[in-house]
């Protein structure tokens, strides 16, 4: 089970290292870099079917930053504006008036390569590269307008992970620190604040180990997929929060069991879920930066290649 549309193609330039957010049924992609590594700053809705254009970020255009959604509005902040400082400014979206408005800036340095989702009406931002590997955590609570430092992330420090959000629970875990790619994996409980330590993939390390990757929920059901280990990564993984196990549900680079459409291998990319299903776009694949974008709908029969 499990199949791949190609959607029409995101109508911005081809970029990488954007930020996403969700808010109903509406995704919207912002800033990153082209091919030509120029910073951006423009702001694009999808709603499934269609893109289009919004209101500019209003800070400088960067790569590298982060997004989240709270309570109807979306919030974007961090990355590398071009000249190479890492800055630690934030803004939210109002959808309804296409308007940004400056909030405080991160708790934590500015950096690339965090980690970040949303879950009992805050925000977190967390872990990430500033010169340095990092571990911290913050959150940010949008009725009293201030953020708030959490417990750190016990893992090794690193960049370039990935974050889920299943049952009010949260998953962290792989990416890149002291020049390893990691396959730790952890579990985020926001009411106590406790991190748990789950279990490691338990098949071909150097086959799931990766940064950078890919991640969205369906029905309380994580996917983890893309990302960069030796070379950009095609496998697709399911994680079953409930019994703390892994699957591979498809690998697609599979000449045998080949999806009829699927994406590219890629990282930086954006990905996300919505209306109940897995959608991942833009990113990287090598030095090209991408401009399209596919959904993963897991209850269905997959097309394959005859």
């Amino acid at each position: 089970m499990g199949n791949w549309r190609a959607e029409s193609p995101f109508e911005g330039v081809a970029r990488s290292g954007a930020a996403s957010f969700v808010i109903d049924t509406a995704a919207y992609i912002s800033t990153g870099s082209d091919n030509n590594n120029n910073r951006l700053a423009d702001l694009w809705q999808y709603n499934g079917r269609t893109w289009t254009q919004k209101a500019n970020f209003p800070g400088a255009g960067r790569t590298g930053a982060t997004g989240f959604a709270v309570a109807g509005k979306g919030y974007v902040g961090l990355g590398q504006p071009q000249g190479g400082v890492y800055v630690k400014d934030f803004y939210s979206y109002d959808p309804t008036s296409n308007k940004w408005t400056k909030i405080a800036d991160y708790m934590g340095t500015g950096r690339v390569g965090t980690v970040s989702f949303s879950v009992n009406n805050k925000g977190y931002v967390g872990t990430g590269f500033d010169g340095n590997n990092l571990n911290d955590l913050y959150s940010y609570n949008p009725t009293a307008a201030t953020w708030t430092k959490e417990n750190s992330f016990p893992g090794a420090k690193r960049e370039g992970a990935v974050a889920m959000v299943i049952n009010n629970m949260v998953y962290v875990g792989t990416g890149t620190g002291n020049a390893q790619t990691l396959r730790d994996w952890w579990e985020f409980n926001p009411t106590s604040g406790i991190w748990t330590q789950k279990k490691d993939f338990t098949t071909d390390q150097s086959a799931i180990m990766r940064s950078y990757a890919s991640s969205f929920v369906i029905n309380n059901k994580g996917y983890l997929l893309m990302g960069v280990t030796t070379t950009t990564d095609t496998k697709i993984w399911s994680y079953d929060a409930a019994t703390d196990t892994w699957a591979s549900d498809y690998e697609y680079g599979n000449s045998n069991n080949k999806f009829r459409a699927a994406p590219s291998g890629r990282s930086r990319a954006v990905s996300f879920s919505m209306k109940n299903l897995g959608y991942i776009a833009t990113g990287a694949s090598g030095s090209t930066r991408l401009d399209d974008i596919y959904s993963f709908d897991p209850s269905v029969a997959r097309e394959v290649v005859e």
